[in-house]
């Protein structure tokens, strides 16, 4: 009888072989980004979830508004969900990662396939440290039952030791551009920023310059004029593209659904033209609404908004780009790394090694120039902490919508003191009406340093007496 499946090691055999298994790892990072924001941007005071939801996806399972407020247990959907995936794209790097080491294809094929599924397995290990603090290490398939029974939490130092390891591979073998259907996959700038990151949150910013410098001189990379053009979909990978998420719409099972996410409840006919009401899980806040600057050019990008009876609703528009009446997909790609990223960011590692007048304000002026505001001096940010301050706000409303603010705050030390005064904020002026099924109470938005890192998921505990949950939970 003819033998029609594939065993792992009948597999891996061919460079084509390898090549689908890092194209199966690129779906991973799909599936990843496209619930990223309910612990990433969520977690953080740029965005909230819409109150019209039902108390189940509020308070059952999914746990939005006890997320939302602090409040979330080790048993919320969202969490399990993130640990399962995030160790299942680690899995899937690892073992044709194993493979490699003995396939015979061509040499440079191989390096490209190492250093792509290397820096993804460090991006997902970055995930993973920075959402749960000690977490299981692994580099290698787990083969055995036995094998499955010793895993345990590694330290955090050598966590960060493995994911560095992994992405300056990743930057020694992969091209710093591509060219065809290629194009959109990591490069050694992606590799490069992803290392600035790295050590911006080690607070090491004398490496993190080292890297961002060589992103800026690779000269790859510039701003566009027009900030509504990053994130058209007929104009994906652009200049600004350091790295980005590809989707595209149809029915190949390739296409995004950010709209569907982020639009507030009842914007059927309104903001979406197929199917869905909007899942109203990634509304920006009022706070968010009024942090921008007068005449900032962003804000009308970024936010819009819908009359939903006598209330004001808004909404995240950068993903507004939905076309197709028959099916509840976008085309729209999700930036990763944006080159005015990689300029704030060189400001900040140089303002953290030593206040300077020159070129920290240089760069920081460039992006605020792109978005119609002034420049700003020494006169009216005189210090290193008002600098320090100023990026963190300019970062915030640059980057909004794309996931940075949450390891924003959690880097620079500011989680607490902002996200408790966002939190007194929130409570006195909600930003949508608050439900009777989920009033705040004296432990909504009472933040201390266990509320920095997610709970272990329960199930994972369960499954593994190894494993030892986070303090607080």
């Amino acid at each position: 009888m003819p033998n029609h499946s594939l065993s792992e090691d009948s597999f891996y055999k061919t460079e084509d072989d390898f090549k689908q298994s890092v194209i199966s790892v690129y779906g991973d990072l799909q599936k990843y980004i496209l619930n990223a924001h309910l612990m990433e941007e969520g977690r953080s005071d740029n965005t909230t979830y819409d109150n019209n939801l039902d108390g189940g996806a509020l308070t059952g399972t999914s746990q939005l508004a006890y997320m939302d407020q602090f409040k979330m247990t080790s048993s919320a959907s969202m969490v399990s969900s993130a640990w399962s995936l995030i160790y299942r794209t680690i899995k899937d790097c690892n073992i044709p990662l194993a493979h490699l080491e003995n396939a015979s294809i061509d040499e440079d094929a191989a390096l490209q396939i190492e250093g792509q599924l290397r820096f993804l397995r460090g991006y997902f290990l970055f995930t993973a440290v920075r959402y749960w603090g000690n977490v299981p290490l692994i580099t290698h398939p787990i083969i055995t039952s036995e094998d499955a029974f010793q895993i345990s939490q590694a330290p955090v130092e050598s966590v960060y030791k493995a994911i560095i390891e992994d992405v300056e591979f990743a930057d020694s073998v992969l091209p710093s551009k591509y060219t065809g259907s290629d194009i959109g996959r990591i490069t050694s700038g992606a590799a490069k920023t992803l290392l600035a990151n790295i050590y911006m949150t080690q607070e090491n910013y004398i490496q993190a310059e080292k890297y961002l410098r060589e992103v800026i001189s690779s000269r790859e990379y510039s701003l566009l004029p027009n900030y509504a053009d990053i994130f058209n979909p007929s104009n994906k990978n652009n200049k600004e593209s350091v790295f980005e998420v590809q989707f595209k719409e149809g029915p190949e099972g390739e296409s995004s659904n950010f709209m569907y996410q982020f639009a507030p409840l009842g914007s059927r006919g309104i903001l979406l033209v197929g199917p869905g009401e909007g899942d109203g899980k990634n509304l920006p806040t009022l706070d968010m609404v009024h942090s921008y600057e007068p005449n900032d050019l962003r804000k009308n990008v970024s936010i819009g908004y819908i009359l939903r009876g006598t209330d004001t609703i808004y909404y995240v528009k950068k993903y507004e780009h939905d076309t197709d009446p028959n099916f509840a997909r976008t085309p729209d790609d999700w930036p990763i790394f944006r080159y005015a990223d990689v300029l704030l960011m060189l400001a900040e590692a140089i303002n953290e090694q030593q206040y300077q007048t020159g070129e920290p304000f240089d760069l920081l002026n460039k992006v605020r120039n792109r978005a119609g505001l002034n420049s700003l001096t020494p006169a009216s940010v005189p210090n290193q902490i008002i600098f320090r301050d100023t990026l963190l706000h300019e970062r915030r409303v640059e980057l909004a919508f794309e996931n940075h603010r949450w390891f924003d705050l959690l880097r620079t030390g500011k989680a607490i003191k902002v996200m408790t005064a966002y939190g007194k904020v929130e409570m006195a002026h909600p930003t949508t009406p608050v439900r009777p099924q989920v009033p705040y109470d004296d432990r909504s938005y009472k933040i201390d340093t266990h509320s920095l890192l997610y709970p272990i998921p329960v199930d994972e505990l369960n499954k593994d007496p190894n494993l030892v949950q986070n303090v607080g939970y």
